[in-house]
């Protein structure tokens, strides 16, 4: 029964960290920028649901808090971002991880460095019994609402005209540009869309991890190293990338639990190493 608690853990672990990889390598892939704001996104989603999921109710601010996250990834594309176009991308590492980084100082004035509590919903409260197995309902829950938010953006790249520029944006978008595409509309549209993803996954996340200032860093490194896992814009590849590593997180626990936070990192090397690409990409991340 723990074997198979872990493995679900694992599932739903990964589901989140691949849905949140896949917002990250969209905007690194059409706009060539590391953005590590996109964990504070993850923090921002988490912190204005708390503030108003007990006024208005759990669902209404599920449905308002990524739409605010979103207009603050409008904002940091237009006024940060966009500077740094066409540069090397380690000047858009180092741009928006000090928004990142003051941004988390920012919250913790506001509401101080303790942790928050957020509980479930009504409909996802209490466990499932299965004869002598007994699993929380809100991590099903949680694993079905990523599980929908990627497929939301795969039906989006593959079965709309405008996913199917953005996803050639993704390969060579000065080209895209160049064919008369608004290249600058395209990267904000992406900026907005991975903003509230992570907005959103911030806001799954928050009955489970608890709400504090610096959860963005739990998630941003392992979405880092599961787009370059799963291949710049591959949402396969993405998915695949982040079961592979919520399986080891989780698994781990029961193998060598002191050294599980290293074990992202070295499946990650070895893959870089076989796949320079990622699993399933097909752009380099410095090109």
């Amino acid at each position: 029964m723990l074997v198979l608690s872990l493995f679900l853990n694992g599932i739903t672990l990964g589901l989140v960290y691949a849905a949140v990889a896949l917002g990250f390598s969209l905007v690194l892939g059409v706009s060539g920028v590391i953005n590590f704001a996109h964990g504070i996104t993850f923090t921002f989603g988490a912190y204005f649901f708390w503030v108003m999921y007990q006024t208005v109710g759990w669902i209404p601010a599920m449905l308002i808090s990524p739409l605010i996250v979103a207009l603050i990834g409008l904002l940091v594309e237009r006024v940060i971002i966009r500077r740094v176009y066409g540069q090397d991308p380690l000047f858009g590492l180092l741009i928006t991880l000090g928004f990142a980084l003051a941004m988390e100082e920012l919250i913790r004035m506001i509401f101080g460095p303790a942790t928050h509590n957020v509980n479930a919903p009504w409909f996802a409260n209490g466990p499932i019994i299965i004869g002598n197995f007994l699993y929380p309902k809100y991590r099903i829950f949680i694993a079905l609402m990523a599980a929908l938010m990627i497929a939301a953006v795969w039906i989006f790249t593959e079965k709309s005209k405008y996913g199917s520029v953005v996803k050639a944006g993704m390969f060579n978008s000065e080209m895209v540009g160049a064919l008369g595409h608004d290249l600058y509309r395209m990267r904000m549209v992406i900026m907005i869309l991975g903003s509230f993803i992570a907005g959103l996954a911030g806001i799954l996340a928050a009955p489970m991890w608890s709400v504090k200032s610096a959860m963005g860093n739990s998630i941003l490194m392992p979405s880092f190293l599961i787009a370059l896992m799963g291949g710049l814009g591959s949402i396969p590849g993405t998915l695949i990338g982040g079961l592979l590593v919520g399986l080891c997180l989780s698994m781990g626990t029961l193998v060598a639990p002191r050294f599980v936070d290293i074990i992202p990192y070295l499946l990650m090397g070895v893959i870089v190493y076989f796949w320079p690409r990622g699993l399933m990409g097909q752009q380099n991340i410095l090109e």
